[in-house]
């Protein structure tokens, strides 16, 4: 079957055959080794021989070598004790304790048996002239199942190790993600924390289908949230990858295949959130790193769950608030997509200045509000083509503290923002402008960015009282009211975006007057 919930185990045709380390400075004692044990099979795993003829190349070929599984050590080659060194070393510097090491020896005076299993981490020590053949193959038996044995118990304790660390990391990882805020922060982390999960560099997308009616979703209807490596948004998702996302989706549960993972993240919801990943290393992915991220997957479902009710919950305040500020722009008469200028021309602004990430979305959400006064005023001056009576200015003048009466008071940081927003945003940074006459950073940067974005898109653009203002006409009147009318700070971030500013203009420009 090309796919499963868990990694399959997949049947090796070849096993690796044991590796067996002849150490000698006799060249008759490896050829002998060599062809008594050449037709040695265990467990199906044949032998494979590796040969050293001193110290220093037996050094040499074990570090070279991290999987010997057995090692025929002389004691006496360029030295008399060369063999009982290289045994030393092996154990107190390389700190292998798992290959097994028979000592050989044809001057047994030289290093009394004795004292070798006392003294040395020795597993059997042997005469050359006692080992026939059928004494030979029974060291070696006995040898590599005690290798087998040792290597599957330090498994074992890798293993717990890994999945105790890499269970703390889940649940680490989990409270990260729990934190986030916007599915595109969400869907960034996720894609960060499972590449750790598994400690594999790869390359991968994280995905989501696109809603469809009765969350239908069509072979390749994915929409990708975040990437890394060579997956990217322009690009799109190769048939391999869709294939493997359908599955997924299907059976509901993590997918393995060759190169490629899926990981699928279930929700209550009728939207589904899926991790892509591919790379060479997927297919050694240890059983530690399957149980986790099925672990991880299923206990991120909550997390994306309450996360898409919040989208649901932060859309919905936005449709409300662009509603309500088009109902008033409408009855102004201003243009459709005043608003929207506005508010990505007061986006721009504040990531410019340096505003936290927070700040900037607060702020795109309320700038929509910041006429809401004008709900309040007669249409018989809110409407009037002619130059305002000095009456009818004070009336008019009064939206920016109608706006933030109708605002103020409520809990939710967008309608705070909006509320001072709405009041301040006629203020004038020398402190000539109104309702309260503030003055410099008196004014919240929120009312100092909109003020600014204001004027610009209504200069900009025709009204039914007046012909749309030249760029160059626009630029000038800025520069003479810098420190008066508008914070320098706001019109230096205004100047060095201008060219997106400007972009931003064109594409959401109508006619003025309808």
């Amino acid at each position: 079957m090309p796919f499963s919930l868990l990694k399959s185990n997949v049947v090796k045709m070849h096993l690796k055959p044991w590796r067996i380390l002849i150490v000698d400075d006799e060249i008759d004692i490896h050829t002998v080794t060599k062809m008594a044990l050449k037709r040695f099979e265990l467990e199906e795993r044949g032998v494979e021989f590796l040969s050293a003829f001193s110290s220093k190349e037996a050094k040499q070929v074990i570090e070279e070598n991290d999987d010997i599984a057995l090692i025929f050590l002389d004691v006496v080659m360029e030295t008399d004790d060369a063999g009982l060194l290289v045994a030393k070393w092996l154990r107190e510097e390389k700190k292998n304790v798992l290959t097994r090491i028979i000592l050989r020896t044809g001057q047994p005076g030289q290093a009394p048996e004795e004292d070798v299993i006392m003294n040395y981490d020795i597993n059997d020590y042997k005469q050359k002239t006692e080992l026939d053949r059928t004494k030979l193959f029974t060291a070696v038996v006995t040898a590599l199942r005690a290798y087998r044995d040792l290597i599957k118990i330090d498994k074992s304790r890798i293993y717990e190790r890994a999945y105790r660390l890499g269970l703390q990391q889940v649940i680490e990882s989990t409270a990260d993600l729990l934190q986030e805020k916007t599915l595109q922060n969400f869907f960034n982390g996720l894609l960060q924390q499972v590449v750790s999960l598994i400690h594999v560099d790869q390359k991968g997308a994280l995905v989501k289908p696109i809603d469809g009616a009765g969350a239908i979703c069509c072979a390749n209807d994915y929409q990708i949230i975040a990437e890394c490596g060579n997956i990217s948004v322009k690009d799109g998702l190769r048939p391999k990858a869709i294939e493997l996302l359908d599955e997924a989706r299907r059976v509901k549960g993590s997918v393995f295949e060759g190169e490629h993972y899926v990981a699928y993240f279930p929700s209550n919801s009728d939207k589904e959130s899926l991790l892509y990943l591919k790379g060479n290393q997927i297919e050694q992915l240890t059983d530690v790193n399957v149980q986790l991220l099925n672990l991880f997957s299923n206990s991120i479902g909550i997390a994306f769950d309450n996360l898409l009710l919040n989208e649901e919950i932060i859309k919905t305040q936005e449709d409300l608030i662009n509603r309500l500020g088009n109902a008033v722009e409408s009855r102004s008469k201003e243009s459709g997509n005043h608003i929207k200028r506005m508010s990505e021309f007061c986006f721009i602004l504040a990531h410019e200045l340096g505003l936290s990430d927070n700040d900037c979305d607060v702020l795109k959400q309320a700038t929509p509000m910041h006429d809401v006064g004008k709900i309040s005023i007669p249409d018989s001056i809110l409407l009037k083509s002619g130059r305002l009576t000095d009456d009818e200015m004070m009336i008019m003048k009064q939206h920016s503290e109608l706006g933030f009466d109708i605002l103020a008071g409520s809990e939710r940081p967008i309608l705070n923002a909006a509320a001072i927003i709405a009041q301040q945003h006629h203020e004038k940074f020398d402190g000539t402008g109104y309702p309260a006459g503030l003055k410099g950073e008196e004014i919240h940067m929120f009312a100092r960015i909109v003020a600014v974005a204001d004027v610009f898109d209504a200069l900009i653009h025709k009204r039914c009282y007046k012909q749309p203002w030249a760029l160059d006409n626009i630029l000038a009147l800025f520069k003479k009211e810098t420190n008066k009318h508008f914070d320098p700070d706001v019109i230096a971030a205004f100047n060095r975006r201008l060219p997106e500013i400007l972009e931003i203009n064109s594409k959401l420009t109508q006619s003025d007057c309808l």
